[in-house]
């Protein structure tokens, strides 16, 4: 029975490790032994004590526990990537516990309709099952205290990222230094011939490609047509129009492909390139160059990156601030 109240109890609590047992579970997450005899020194209940208040190591472990199996789900988990998980998770509660506080200082209120109705989701999902009433008054409140936070952070992040529009000095300004934003970037019409080859293939299937792809390149030049070539030779989905892949952006067919496009001019074929998936002929057809595009066209959406921009400036500068004004000790032990 208490077995199976103490699962429900880790799992509506939406990650909040009930207060017992935690003491033995702090021990395996912060490499700290239980000592033995009257000498014996007792763990420290906290993750983090913040300008006098604890942050205790149950909700830490808790935290931990429910991340872990989030992000690390596929196996075993390198002891450095763990020691700077343990850190990480540490670091976002004692951000989260700085934010719930700024939020009650403003006077800002939880959305308490969308936390009830949350709560009431929690009671109705086990209330046919018999060991629920047990534990029904003890998960409830910590249920409700979790949602009631998240709101809290969410309410206040809502209202600090809300900055006002720039007006036509801030906006020119902010358009000027960010022109790579409104800029229509190059575009070039590219044809292709490839000759698929397996990349497990061994190097005489590949040699044979190149020589295909040579005597492909060597007839064009004499003359033969490249869409009819296209048609015949190509293993790409452009083959049915005679290899015409449409205009498109810088990188889309990959590095290497990239840099013998940058120096081809249209009307120009290249010699055979060796991709990952075959062997390519390429016939550059156009060249459309970057464009920057008038402040007048892009108004509008200059001015929801410059919202955006700011508002995301000004909610890392309160979550810097809350937390330099802030005394914070940590208890280092589980990444340590």
């Amino acid at each position: 029975m208490k077995k199976r109240l103490r699962a429900f109890q880790c799992l509506l609590c939406v990650g909040i490790l009930c207060v017992v047992g935690a003491t033995n579970a702090a021990d395996d997450v912060s490499g700290q032994s239980k000592p033995s005899g009257a000498a014996a020194e007792k763990p420290l209940d906290y993750i983090a004590i913040v300008d006098g208040e604890k942050i205790s190591i149950a909700d830490y472990i808790s935290a931990l526990r429910s991340g872990m199996k989030k992000r690390f789900y596929h196996g075993k988990i390198p002891e450095d990537e763990q020691k700077k998980f343990r850190k990480d998770v540490a670091e976002k509660m004692v951000e989260r516990f700085l934010l719930i506080r700024e939020a009650k200082r403003q006077g800002i209120q939880p959305d308490a309709d969308a936390v009830e109705k949350a709560v009431a989701r929690y009671d109705a999902q086990f209330k046919d099952n018999p060991d629920w009433p047990a534990a029904r008054d003890s998960v409830l409140p910590r249920v409700r205290e979790k949602l009631e936070g998240d709101s809290l952070v969410m309410r206040l992040e809502e209202k600090v990222r809300t900055v006002p529009q720039p007006n036509d000095a801030e906006l020119k300004a902010f358009y000027g230094s960010n022109a790579n934003l409104f800029t229509t970037p190059e575009r070039v019409r590219v044809s292709i011939i490839l000759l698929r080859v397996d990349p497990s293939s061994p190097s005489e299937v590949w040699r044979q490609a190149s020589e295909e792809a040579a005597d492909i390149v060597e007839r064009i030049r004499k003359g033969a047509d490249f869409s009819e070539l296209a048609r015949i030779h190509s293993s790409d989905d452009s083959a049915q129009n005679g290899g015409d892949m449409g205009y498109i952006h810088a990188g889309m067919l990959g590095e290497h492909a990239q840099k013998v496009l940058d120096i081809m001019e249209p009307g120009e074929v290249s010699s055979p390139v060796v991709l990952l998936e075959g062997v390519a002929i390429f016939r550059l057809a156009d060249r459309v160059t970057a464009k920057l595009n008038p402040l007048s066209d892009v108004k509008e959406r200059a001015a929801k990156l410059y919202v955006r921009e700011n508002g995301e400036k000004a909610w890392d500068a309160l979550k810097t601030k809350l937390r330099s004004a802030a005394k914070i000790e940590m208890n280092e032990a589980p990444w340590q």
